[in-house]
């Protein structure tokens, strides 16, 4: 586990070695050059951000360079080597060993079934429908390919056939997700329902396959509840994306349920990253969380006290606090992410003006950013409010922790919900910005929220 403490860092060189190839195939394949101009107009995004993996030709002194620039080598068979970047966040590069190897650029989708349909192609597709790893060749020029694949939690190079019965455990796992109760009697028995819930779920398909459902039906309930989202969803499936440029996740807790929370995704193969801090003032913290083999990561938002940062509040039971910070009141309003609310907002990858003055058009506008660098930018789209549950209120002012005024205005206007966030990564960079934490959360209080 990475403290709280720990940095990520920029690896501009091993970016900017697969951006290169990228543009060689640009310039060779007309395929991929169209795909390029299709995505910034239609989606706001660059080709790069939807790059699974590069194939290039083994040439003399390779693998030292990929090394040097922090590639390492990942796998090995008789025909490629496949080298990934553990400190970045980047496509993986397959070097191929025969000298007549295809080359050329494959890049990742939701559905490869949709990209055809709405593109208006028909190629055959490699791997069985909803199997781990598919793939299909959409054209070959001057020896340089586009590919799109699609991927459910695995790092495999070659297509997969599923056995018969696997299918329908696939499809049977999902219905138990998208349709299991988010809203009981008590949170209590929603959060044992929802535990008892993941572990079938990775008993019939593995951990890190369930991951991936769980995921899927995750985006799938906050997309319902997010206009924001639909409208960006929309503009990528019109072109057979999907949210296949999903960055992370972000899940709000309330304090009583955080241990579960993280149990929850533990269980679905994810592992703690860095944890971080917000200070004394906004009264608040995160875990991060990854699954490398499925190429997922969470932000695990709950309320803290200040001498609650040198502890692994992760793991450690966190006691109900006199007063509710921004977290605390979200998962009170509309109930923990996990649960009733679901996740407070999907991050994925753009191009960052591009996407805040396309969806301007479409009469979505974005908060301030709180990150605004040159190696990651990050805002949010104006809050999407929802109506709140008067019950709740009400026993939020029996409790005094809102005020009568507060408590007026909730049941009158509601209250901020999700968002989606608009993210842009350069030089690699994988990690988050620690140091405007308190100033978004504080943005996204519903006590400041005005009617």
């Amino acid at each position: 586990m990475k403290n709280e403490n720990f940095q990520w860092e920029q690896h501009p060189k091993a970016e900017a070695f697969i951006n290169d190839f990228v543009q060689v195939c640009c310039t060779v394949n007309v395929s991929i050059a169209s795909l390029q101009s299709d995505l910034l107009k239609h989606t706001s995004t660059r080709l790069f951000d939807w790059v699974d993996h590069i194939v290039v030709k083994k040439v003399k002194g390779l693998q030292d360079q990929l090394e040097e620039i922090g590639f390492e080598l990942d796998l090995v068979t008789q025909s490629y080597r496949v080298f990934h970047h553990p400190g970045a966040q980047l496509p993986r590069i397959m070097v191929k060993d025969h000298d007549e190897a295809t080359l050329g650029v494959a890049v990742s989708v939701e559905s490869i079934e949709n990209y055809l349909m709405v593109r208006g192609i028909h190629r055959e597709i490699e791997g069985s429908p909803f199997s781990h790893f598919r793939r299909c060749c959409i054209s070959t020029e001057e020896n340089h390919s586009l590919w799109v694949v699609e991927r459910r939690a695995c790092l495999s190079m070659e297509p997969v056939d599923e056995d018969e019965g696997y299918i329908n455990k696939y499809m049977l796992a999902c219905e138990k997700w998208n349709t299991r109760p988010r809203l009981m009697q008590e949170d209590d028995e929603a959060m044992r329902h929802t535990i008892a819930l993941v572990e079938d779920i990775v008993s019939l398909l593995g951990k890190d396959l369930a991951a991936w459902i769980v995921l899927e039906g995750e985006r799938k309930y906050w997309q319902s509840r997010n206009g924001a989202g639909q409208i960006q969803k929309n503009r990528q499936d019109r072109w057979g994306m999907g949210w296949a440029n999903h960055d992370h996740h972000t899940f709000r807790s309330s304090r009583k349920h955080f241990q579960e929370l993280v149990r929850i995704f533990e269980m679905l193969g994810f592992h703690c990253r860095e944890r971080f801090y917000a200070g004394e003032e906004a009264g608040w913290g995160a875990q991060v969380m990854e699954n490398s083999n499925c190429g997922l990561v969470l932000f695990l938002d709950v309320d803290l006290d200040p001498h609650e940062i040198s502890i692994d509040f992760s793991h450690q039971p966190l006691p109900v606090l006199d007063k509710l910070g921004t977290i605390g009141l979200w998962c009170a309003l509309h109930g923990d992410s996990i649960l009733r609310a679901g996740m407070h907002h999907l991050e994925a990858q753009f191009l960052f003006e591009e996407l805040t003055s396309d969806l301007l058009d479409h009469g979505v506008g974005m908060m301030e950013p709180f990150s605004n660098f040159e190696y990651l930018k990050q805002a949010f789209t104006s809050g999407e409010v929802w109506t709140v549950d008067s019950k709740r209120i009400d026993r939020l002012l029996e409790s005094g922790k809102i005020s009568t005024e507060e408590a007026k205005k909730f049941k009158t206007y509601g209250a901020v919900g999700s968002h989606l966030e608009n993210l842009q990564r350069r030089n690699g960079y994988k990690g988050f910005n620690q140091k405007n934490v308190s100033f978004i959360i504080q943005k996204t209080d519903p006590r400041t929220i005005q009617g």
